[in-house]
């Protein structure tokens, strides 16, 4: 069988001749579309056919094949041969790959190898795990915020190439970028161990973020990563943890092929796990930045102005049910998009609720409609139990100690996802006004750990038990 690994060539090479270059088993040879040059690619020739893909059928029903794609090795052994070329070609001609997408393709060498090869070529590609399918008005409004600092977007630039370092599996480039974001954005200019410990230390955003980072990841495995030693301890202060993690890039940033405690460049996944933790601390601050920003009231207020003088608005039109013989709240709410989404759903939702409590109307409602304004279909319903109906209003906790259970159904990676969580409750009864804010309290959990989170639906149980408290779900018009 033979392994071809392809890289596509990003910038324009025009080349007026070409043909395979054969050395041993292994063969060079460029693809073009007539004198431009397309993809670089080598070819491996008597490879194994153990080494083919293979596609395992699951006896579950329903459940998907799994496919194993692993070329034996051959796609390291391509990509550390290709920086070679690379480096004696670019006195001559500069070649910018796309290493991190390259394509694997597998042909016979005989009739014989022809049907164990069930897949002929795989493309690795980035995927779309840095999609978090935000709307376009967040987009829209962060073109509103206008000019910010140099130093800012030089900085961010470092954690945009870190991110997309890290799913391309390149982890010691991924954490090196991230290190670059707290260095060029806190250290001024300062590059000596103990000077970075001591600014660091120093900067109350760099350790709120690092301790809410530490709180969430402890239980988790990265905690017992051998590069992370004592960030985790319970009892080690916030500057020995950012020591380790200072120390760590003086190790990763000046590789020495005389020191026997060097880095392998070819062995990336020993460092997934710091890589991982350190853009969690950094996207803590990048995140937040982000949406203060873009929530900011200038940019809401000028993108807001722009849709709505250019005709791009949407109206929802929420009515409740209240048990009391008053008149329910009717809100007619604007919003700068002519797309309806989870995310102007939740937003609607919780400005209803808000306004029912503004107007007193929070104890005694049962039910929120929604529905669009020009199509007049469903938006959202949130809607508490039968409990809220029944005589005392109430719902009674049985045990002495109790919690809620959220479950909820979310919006990710073109599938709908399922998680739960639960919190503790210290009240021993439920009435109405407290479930709606059990409600928005899950509502700012989920929102806390992913703030682009497209929610589905949403129920809150009392103690695991099978009827909900409260629900939320949007209409069937809503896809994402």
């Amino acid at each position: 069988m033979k392994v071809i690994i392809a890289f596509e060539v990003k910038n324009y090479v025009e080349v007026m001749e070409s043909w395979p270059i054969n050395i041993g088993n292994t063969t060079f040879f460029l693809e073009r579309d007539g004198d431009v040059v397309k993809k670089v690619c080598l070819s491996y020739a008597n490879v194994g056919i153990e080494n083919a893909p293979t596609v395992t059928n699951s006896p579950e029903i329903g459940e998907r094949a799994k496919i194993n794609i692993s070329c034996g090795g051959y796609s390291m052994l391509a990509i550390q041969q290709i920086l070679s070329w690379q480096a004696v070609v670019s006195g001559v001609q500069v070649f910018d790959l796309d290493l991190d997408n390259y394509e694997l393709r597998f042909q016979p060498e005989s009739i014989d190898e022809q049907k164990k090869i069930p897949i002929k070529s795989f493309r690795r590609s980035r995927n779309d795990s840095l999609n978090s399918a935000c709307d376009f008005e967040q987009i829209g409004r962060a073109f509103c915020v206008g000019r910010i600092d140099d130093s800012r977007i030089e900085s961010v630039s470092h954690y945009r190439e870190g991110r997309l370092a890290y799913e391309a599996g390149r982890y010691i480039d991924s954490y090196n970028n991230m290190y670059l974001f707290l260095e060029s954005r806190y250290c001024d200019g300062k590059t000596k161990t103990a000077q970075q410990v001591e600014l660091l230390s120093s900067n109350k955003v760099v350790c709120e973020s690092l301790e809410d980072t530490i709180s969430d990841m402890r239980a988790l495995d990265i905690a017992t990563s051998n590069h992370l030693q004592g960030v985790f301890e319970n009892k080690v202060n916030i500057r020995e943890s950012i020591r380790t993690l200072v120390l760590l890039r003086g190790k990763l940033r000046h590789h020495s092929l005389k020191s026997p405690q060097r880095w392998d460049p070819n062995k990336q996944n020993e460092y997934e796990m710091p890589a991982r933790f350190l853009g969690a601390v950094v996207g803590h601050i990048a995140i937040s930045e982000s949406l203060d920003e873009i929530y900011a009231p200038e940019p809401v207020k000028k993108f807001k102005d722009i849709s709505f003088n250019a005709g791009f608005k949407t109206e929802i039109k929420v009515g409740t049910i209240r048990l009391e013989s008053k008149p329910s709240l009717l809100l007619s709410l604007n919003y700068p998009t002519i797309f309806m989404s989870s995310q102007v759903c939740l937003h609607a939702a919780r400005k209803s609720i808000a306004a029912c409590d503004k107007d007193s109307q929070l104890s005694d409602t049962v039910k929120l409609e929604a529905i669009h304004g020009q199509t007049e279909l469903e938006v959202f319903i949130l809607e508490l139990g039968l409990w809220a109906y029944t005589q005392s209003r109430t719902i009674s906790a049985a045990t002495t100690s109790n919690h809620i259970l959220c479950s909820f159904e979310h919006f990710y990676s073109s599938a709908v996802v399922k998680h739960e969580f639960t919190f503790p409750m210290e009240e021993k009864q439920i009435n109405i006004a407290y479930a709606w804010r059990l409600l928005i309290d899950c509502f700012d959990w989920v929102e806390k750990k992913e703030p682009t989170t497209r929610i589905l639906s949403l129920k809150c149980f009392l103690n695991s038990k099978p009827r909900p408290i409260v629900s939320y779900r949007v209409g069937a018009q809503i896809q994402k």
